[in-house]
């Protein structure tokens, strides 16, 4: 071992024991110092504490809530405080955790001395305060947690690994079987993260499947194929099929207080029956088996869970043939940037963090359509580097029948299928296709596509008498997508806040917020536009595919490549699924994942041309620039993407289905209060 790798590893080790000796436990150094208070009167109500008498500096207050409150569930606290310039201050409301030592002090900033101070609590969780204890200017414990140490040992490995000056820029990614092991160790940890981060958002769905719940629609799905028809096993309230217009939102609420009888919501509703409009692939791949062979109900994040790790998978070796076919002499440092850049430039891990009935569509779709670029990318290897070799037709059949199953899990996909014609244009010219001597190239893409296609358009038929129907204007959601009209107004601010909106980042656990939640509306305009909560836009979350802009400066470099028409195409496909989402359905964070991948595929190849041309400059610190640039781009994207799980205002936030991870997280890592 020579004494770089000797010192890189002694500082990954004494990285996190300084942390936790002076930053984690600052707290604990700071109140050494505090002058003790004990000369004080304490009253106690039904909810409320009382200190009074005080005339004394106070620095924090411990609130020992052991006698009475046991449990996981946070406990809100109110404080007021009276000092030498304030009279019954209100602060900001916090929070005491039983279970987390850290949270029993509370630091608090008076402006001088003070004179009283009230505790009161949430009567729902402390209907009686009288068997809390509190003091003032109490020395906080000394803490040492090995998680946190594990934790901020492997950020600091990273830091190190991919800092500018890393020997991992300098290993060549393509020529030495020793980068497998490489390649492997990474994969491993992006596939241990996506495990950790479904497993930390998972909950048990069995009480929505018991309540006819739209999270366990795939199911109910699977049980009406089992039984022979397609409508879904639940009847319908009379007044839907009586209504002119069945999917006005605000009407239907009306008639079901009336009458007493809920509707089925994100289920669609059509001839008087329900049906699931949700993409066929992930029914009849998870759902119907395993239904057919246990007969109980599949919890969503499961094929959340093994997509997301496939997914990864192909990702790993889709990037790495595009940079054997671009960019042969790239390092092994840059294919793990780009990885990155792929994997968080689809906003795949949005699943991970939602693993829930609308995730299921998106990461198979995601998944089908990785698989299907790799297969049709590398089909077309041999020919690239050989014009006599001919073209994989296997690898096209694979490719085609992936993307086919793509389509069949969310049907807008079918726009990332017409990417066969910008990635074989070459193969095009050269009449490898569409041509007597091409014949076979063609079959092998162009029929598993119809036959898929065909299956799906009888489907259609079957249920809403029509092939080209997919069901989706029938979906009996907050909105009437039936009678929805398109509106330019509506369009150019869908657009600012899909792609450019920025992040709303507070001083507040967890430091981002929803631009839009259900409860605010912060536009101007005059009409209804669907939101769910927001955290920012594709380039707020996503800065590092900002290079879309260079396409046209890249154009000759792109073209050697022959992937500048595939660039092109995929912006363009990406405008189009941006106007239909914003026109269709509204502002929601997954509709990102429509688009995303068509803008990440360019944006992974234009910085593969920004990375070539830094290394043959004659500026001598241009390839240093470009890979800082990179870096730090790379690294705020993944940030943001994982900083958004911790969000409280998403759908079934960690806050509510995991309170004590949650606070756990908080204190451990995030905040020193």
């Amino acid at each position: 071992m020579n004494k770089k790798t000797l010192r890189t590893i002694l500082l990954i080790l004494i990285i996190p024991l300084i942390a936790e000796v002076f930053f984690f436990n600052f707290r604990f150094w700071e109140s050494l110092f505090f002058r003790k208070v004990t000369d004080y009167k304490v009253t106690r109500d039904a909810g409320a504490i009382v200190i009074s008498d005080i005339n004394a500096p106070v620095k924090n207050i411990r609130i020992d809530s052991s006698g009475s409150i046991t449990g996981t569930s946070p406990v809100h606290v109110k404080l007021l405080l009276s000092d030498e310039a304030n009279t019954d201050l209100e602060l900001s409301v916090t929070e005491v955790v039983p279970s987390i030592a850290e949270s029993n002090y509370i630091r608090i900033y008076p402006d001088g001395n003070v004179r009283e101070i009230t505790i009161a609590f949430d009567v729902n969780e402390v209907p009686d305060a009288s068997g809390i204890d509190v003091k003032l200017n109490e020395t906080r414990p000394f803490c040492i947690h090995v998680f946190r140490a594990v934790f901020i040992a492997v950020i600091a490995a990273l830091i190190l690994l991919f800092w500018p000056g890393s020997k991992v820029y300098q290993i060549p990614l393509f020529g030495r079987d020793r980068n497998n092991i490489y390649i492997l160790l990474a994969l491993s940890a992006i596939v241990c993260l996506w495990m950790l981060i479904v497993y930390a958002f998972n909950y048990d769905t069995t009480n929505f499947y018991r309540a006819g719940h739209v999270e366990a629609i795939y199911t109910y799905q699977s049980e009406s194929f089992l039984k022979g028809h397609v409508w879904l096993d639940f009847t319908p309230p009379k007044y839907l099929s009586e209504m002119a217009n069945p999917y006005d939102y605000n009407a239907r609420l009306e008639l079901a207080r009336q009458t007493g009888e809920s509707f089925k919501l994100d289920f669609a509703f059509f001839d008087g029956k329900y049906y699931s409009y949700y993409g066929i692939v992930p029914t009849l791949i998870f759902y119907v088996p395993f239904v057919a062979l246990t007969g109980l109900h599949l919890n969503n994040s499961v094929p959340v869970l093994l997509m997301g790790v496939v997914f990864i998978l192909f990702s790993f070796m889709l990037v790495y043939r595009l940079l054997n076919r671009c960019c042969p002499k790239v390092s092994l440092g840059i294919y793990f940037l780009l990885v990155l850049v792929f994997l968080f430039g689809t906003e795949a891990f949005y699943c991970a963090q939602t693993p829930h009935v609308y995730s299921v569509a998106f990461i198979s779709a995601i998944m089908f359509t990785a698989i299907a670029l790799y297969f049709w990318i590398t089909a077309s290897d041999k020919h690239f580097e050989d014009n006599k070799m001919p073209l994989s037709k296997s690898r096209l059949l694979i490719g085609a029948m992936a993307m086919g199953l793509a389509i069949g899990s969310r049907p807008v996909f079918g726009l990332y299928a017409l990417l066969a014609f910008p990635l074989f244009y070459s193969e095009i010219r050269e009449r490898l296709f569409f041509s007597k001597k091409g014949i076979v190239n063609t079959m092998c893409i162009v029929v598993p596509l119809l036959v898929i296609g065909a299956a799906l358009l009888y489907y259609n038929k079957i249920r809403f008498g029509s092939f080209f129907d997919f069901g989706n204007t029938y979906n009996l959601s907050e909105m009437d997508l039936k009678n929805r009209h398109p509106g330019i107004r509506r369009l150019w601010l869908g657009i600012f806040e899909y792609l450019f909106q920025p992040m709303k980042i507070s001083g507040r656990f967890p430091y981002v917020e929803s631009i839009y939640d259900y409860q605010n509306r912060s536009t101007d305009y005059m009409g209804y536009m669907f939101f769910d909560p927001v955290y920012g836009g594709y380039f707020a979350l996503c800065p590092v595919c900002l290079c879309v802009v260079f396409i046209r400066k890249f154009r000759k470099q792109l073209s050697e490549m022959k992937m500048y028409w595939t660039c092109v195409v995929s912006l363009v496909f990406a405008a189009i699924l941006l106007f239909m989402d914003i026109e269709m359905t509204g502002i929601t964070l997954r509709y990102q994942m429509d688009f995303g991948m068509f803008i990440v595929l360019t944006a992974v190849l234009i910085l593969t041309v920004l990375i070539r041309k830094a290394e043959d400059s004659s500026y001598k610190n241009a390839f240093k620039f470009a890979l800082i640039a990179l870096i730090v781009l790379t690294g705020i994207t993944v940030f943001a993407n994982l900083m958004i799980m911790l969000a409280d205002s998403k759908q079934w936030a960690l806050v509510s289905t995991n309170p004590k991870l949650y606070y756990s997280i908080k204190y451990l890592i995030f905040a020193q209060r």
